[in-house]
């Protein structure tokens, strides 16, 4: 996707912004997981590993950064020995060098979003105090939620020039449990089921607006996923909602 000097932090990197503060124990567990994204680029002329670049990226959006310019920056900004830490090649007498802001677009908007939100979000789900410890007893605490909804990201484009935009799942804490890119030839409908097919929703309630009230999607969670939902129904299921209106 074209992208300004301005252009926004990827969607799975975005997830990172709004988490709590990771403890230094922790890194090592991100950097793990973002280690598994598979690289785009060409094996011929790499000169920063993938796994360091994004490992930059990450720390630089829970430093503060919003956009690929502003990780850019910071990643220039950083000391020799945060760069050695992060897996940078030292190839200099100085230590390692940080990737130019050419690099970082290119490397960011071209790694498989899908793959790099699956990631980031299995990290933050560990994190997650909503998470239910090996063990504990599911009648001594609250019934987890994911509220499902779709965005379009304000300042990202498409090549066609459409906007980009996702369809997410937060939990009740606010952790972004799941996310997907809906493409521009298809709908929310369709990543629905894709996007929660690899989350535990046992004994989860999910809620959804009227667009998702679909009896597919019902049986989906029922019958696979063994969770609970909360629909939305309105006059454009005529039979359905006056069912429903008959009701106590």
């Amino acid at each position: 996707m074209p992208a300004r000097s301005s252009s926004p932090v990827p969607a799975g990197l975005g997830q990172l912004a709004a988490a709590r503060p990771a403890d230094p124990g922790e890194h090592p567990q991100l950097l793990d997981h973002l280690g598994t994204v598979p690289d785009p680029r060409r094996a011929k002329g790499r000169r920063h590993p993938l796994a360091f670049v994004r490992a930059l990226a990450a720390c630089a959006v829970l430093a503060g950064a919003k956009s690929l310019t502003a990780i850019a920056e910071r990643a220039a900004d950083a000391p020799a020995a945060v760069l050695t830490v992060l897996g940078g090649p030292s190839r200099e007498p100085s230590g390692p060098t940080a990737p130019a802001e050419a690099t970082v677009r290119r490397v960011l908007q071209r790694v498989d979003g899908n793959v790099l939100d699956t990631e980031i979000r299995s990290w933050l789900v560990t994190r997650d105090p909503d998470r239910m410890a090996p063990g504990q007893d599911a009648a001594r605490r609250l019934r987890r939620s994911l509220a499902v909804d779709g965005k379009t990201v304000r300042g990202a484009r498409r090549t066609d020039g459409t906007q980009a935009h996702l369809l997410a799942a937060m939990t009740g804490t606010g952790l972004v449990a799941a996310q997907r890119e809906v493409g521009s030839k298809t709908n929310e409908i369709a990543v629905f089921r894709p996007m929660l097919a690899e989350l535990d929703l046992a004994d989860t309630v999910v809620t959804f607006d009227a667009l998702h009230s679909q009896a597919a999607h019902a049986r989906f969670l029922v019958e696979e996923k063994k969770a609970h939902y909360i629909a939305v129904i309105r006059g454009n299921q005529p039979l359905l909602h006056q069912y429903l209106k008959q009701l106590p």
